[in-house]
């Protein structure tokens, strides 16, 4: 799952299975609130990437990535702040 990370803070995000809604990992388990989610330093990866392996085998997440943040802990990609907030254009 891992690719080539840059920066040194993360949120790990996935896709619910059941509803298919894009949920972030917390200390209590996944929520659809990115603020509520863990921020994993560079040096975790490896520990939450476990769990995510975990959790994709229990069938309750699907397509786990780690989602990048900025200096300041906010979501750094355009891609990943459409998937936390939807679309930016109205329809």
């Amino acid at each position: 799952m891992v690719k080539k990370l840059q920066g040194e803070t993360f949120l790990l995000s996935a896709n619910e299975l059941r509803s298919g809604k894009v949920v972030f990992f917390t200390s209590k388990g996944w929520s659809s609130s990115s603020s509520e989610a863990i921020k994993i330093k560079v040096d975790e990866i490896e520990r939450y990437e476990e769990i995510s392996i975990e959790e994709e085998k229990k069938c309750i997440i699907i397509s786990p990535k780690f989602v990048e943040l900025d200096e300041a802990g906010n979501i750094k990609t355009l891609r990943d702040k459409i998937r936390n907030t939807g679309i930016t254009i109205k329809i």
